[in-house]
């Protein structure tokens, strides 16, 4: 390994922070992201082995702005000492534990706790690895729903890694649909669960969300989970409705908890109703149901 290395460091609005480290990840070998002490500001750290180009990474990162209508941010590139970065990721992100859910990486080197549903993750191939706060307050939502209740027809939308998809799947045995819009997390999600040992009970496909044939054909659904942005979410309210059975439940989540009220007003408008609110150092994660 090179003893040099390259840190890329960025600042974004936190309920863009995840579009943006996806910008990263061909650039990079590792992207973390913190929230800044006023929670106005998310900011990404990606190391890289080999300079980057510096063209292309403005490029993608311009990109990404443009698509989601926002100021592109600063970017700054900076040459450092390199170190044993396996072990540094090992101490900072050590395997988490949320509700009976055990998430890790290839670097945990320990026996899976009995009793516990392990999810295999690795860091920096899409976003949801469960360290953000939107992923915690998902993975909280599933638990408590699966002590009550059980779903046969799920759907992950926009499901990134597919940790979600493999929750679900893993916990009640079902097969879910697992969509994104983007190709590259679709490969990923296809990843995970093979490597996860579900393969087949994950269905990946790559569209634009409700009109993807695949997610169509697939409805109505029992639950359908979405963690994804504040807008898009309340500008699909209606699709997502459409497509949720009487009785369903969905899970949104994405959003700062400023933002929750208006997304759930989106979705109250179509017939779903509070059910639960998981606030999670500063998101929130909203649990509705179909009437």
């Amino acid at each position: 390994m090179s003893d040099r290395l390259w840190r890329i460091d960025l600042s974004v609005t936190p309920e863009l922070a995840d579009a943006y480290e996806y910008a990263l990840e061909d650039f990079c070998v590792a992207v973390t992201q913190y929230l800044d002490d006023d929670e106005l500001a998310q900011r990404l750290e990606a190391y890289a082995e080999v300079q980057p180009d510096e063209e292309a990474l403005r490029a993608s990162v311009l990109a990404v702005s443009e698509r989601m209508g926002a100021s592109a941010p600063e970017v700054t590139i900076t040459e450092v000492q390199n170190k044993d970065w396996l072990a540094e990721y090992a101490r900072k992100y050590p395997p988490l534990q949320i509700g009976r859910y055990f998430i890790y990486g290839s670097h945990f080197q320990g026996r899976l706790p009995a009793g516990k549903i392990a999810l295999k993750v690795e860091a920096a191939t899409a976003f949801g690895t469960g360290e953000h706060a939107s992923t915690n307050g998902c993975l909280q939502a599933l638990d408590k729903l699966s002590k009550k209740y059980r779903f046969n027809r799920p759907l992950d939308m926009g499901c990134g890694s597919a940790i979600l998809a493999m929750a679900i799947a893993k916990t009640w045995g079902a097969s879910v649909v697992a969509s994104d819009i983007d190709a590259q997390s679709v490969d990923v999600a296809r990843f995970n669960a093979e490597v996860n040992g579900i393969g087949s009970y994950i269905l990946p496909v790559c569209g634009d969300g409700y009109r993807t044939p695949s997610v169509t054909r697939n409805g109505p659904y029992d639950l359908i989970m979405a963690n994804i942005l504040a807008r898009p979410l309340s500008s699909m309210a209606k699709d997502l409705a459409k497509h949720l059975q009487p009785g369903g439940f969905a899970i949104l989540a994405g959003f700062l908890e400023r933002d929750a009220n208006w997304v759930f007003a989106a979705h109250r408008c179509h017939g779903l109703v509070l059910v639960d609110r998981i606030k999670v150092n500063g998101w929130q994660t909203l649990v509705l149901r179909k009437k």
